[in-house]
């Protein structure tokens, strides 16, 4: 476990360390905006102050005159346009000629850059003006800039959390496959010879009894094999009958458990067909009624219910067990995860995985309450 936990906080570091960066990125170019921002302000002002000198100063010298045209010719990016005390139209600069011309979309674009920046005004002998402006294009895509870097920071985090996730999952899948494949193996090396030597004892003349005995609990083994087999491979699924497969396993285990554990079963009194794998949603049901019986200290009552909806089966395992605290709730599901002092905390990884990878179904924890009981839900599709 110390082994996930350091993935996990070099993975959290490494979130950590992106937010860190883009927030630095982000913080950077808004100084920078700002600082972008103050110069066109300067830039416009001395415009401004250009035209009032050129239009009040009579005896500037030519090369000085020369100077300040050039100093407004130098505006090549800042839109601006120039106006009369009466809101005419007099001069623009990098305004587009579609918006010049139309004297309602002049006046949009007068509204908009007044809600940028304040006009400035140019004292002159024969009237006043007003110099309205905008930031450059290149200024307000700037701007943009720290949303697009937000949003891209966003993706790559989830990105990076979706890939993880991804292989670890497959990681987990070959995991599964090859532990299930090695001890079905295992199994069904010595178990082929016990069903040798078994019979070899039915031609003995012995009394059969005990044989036959054991030869029940070589069929369960062999149900078990075949259960670890197929969740090494991709199970063939088939119409079977829901009701008739859950009240085989919940009856299979009502005889072999404590008769201080009540069992009831509620079904509707019909044939329910679902596309199924019958072995491994046997083991399911088995592992759930097991886990209640646990959950029980083996004492109350363990009920399975199944609802026929339109669309879906609903399969719900109650117990009056001592319940599921809420921190544990999204984590029992996980491989390893186990509150017994025995067991290795698979039976509902391996549940949760025979459910949702190879029925397409769900698998939750639709009710628990501490000292009471919980509930699981199956769901699978009709």
């Amino acid at each position: 476990m110390s082994f996930f936990k350091n993935i996990r906080l070099r993975n959290w570091f490494g979130y950590i360390l992106a937010l860190i960066v883009a927030l630095f990125i982000i913080i950077f170019s808004n100084s920078k905006v700002e600082e972008l921002k103050e110069e066109e302000s300067v830039k416009i002002s001395n415009y401004a102050k250009t035209l009032e000198l050129l239009n009040t100063e009579t005896d500037i010298p030519p090369k000085t005159q020369f100077f300040l045209v050039q100093l407004i010719e130098q505006n090549t990016t800042i839109p601006v346009i120039l106006v009369d005390e009466k809101g005419n139209y007099i001069d623009s600069k990098n305004v587009s000629k579609k918006i010049i011309s139309d004297s309602l979309k002049l006046k949009e674009e007068l509204h908009e850059m007044a809600e940028s920046y304040y006009p400035i005004l140019i004292k002159l002998p024969f009237g006043n003006q007003y110099v309205y402006y905008k930031n450059s294009v290149l200024l307000t895509q700037l701007g943009y800039y720290p949303f697009v870097l937000i949003i891209l920071v966003t993706l790559f985090v989830w990105f990076t959390y979706w890939y993880f996730k991804t292989v670890k999952k497959t990681e987990q899948s070959l995991l599964w496959a090859g532990m299930a494949k090695e001890t079905a193996h295992q199994i069904g090396t010595p178990l082929s010879s016990i069903m040798g030597w078994l019979e070899i004892l039915k031609t003995e003349e012995i009394d059969q009894k005990p044989i036959i005995n054991i030869e029940k609990d070589v069929h369960r083994l062999q149900n078990i094999t075949d259960r670890f087999s197929k969740i090494g491979s991709t199970p063939s699924l088939k119409k079977e009958d829901i009701v008739e497969i859950s009240e085989q396993a919940f009856m299979y285990l009502k005889r072999r458990m404590s008769k201080q554990i009540g069992f009831e079963f509620q079904a509707p009194e019909y044939p329910v067909y679902v596309s199924l794998n019958n072995i491994l949603y046997s083991w399911v049901i088995e592992n759930l009624i097991k886990n209640s019986a646990d959950a029980m200290k083996g004492e109350g009552k363990i009920k399975l219910q199944i609802h026929d909806n339109k669309k879906n089966i609903f399969i719900d395992i109650s117990d009056e067990g001592s319940g599921i605290e809420s921190k544990n709730v999204k984590k029992i599901f996980k491989p390893g995860f186990t509150t017994k002092k025995r067991g290795w905390g698979l039976g509902l990884s391996l549940a949760r995985r025979i459910i949702e990878d190879y029925h397409y179904g769900k698998i939750f924890v639709q009710n628990t309450e501490i000292n009471k009981g919980t509930t699981f839900r199956i769901i699978l599709k009709k």
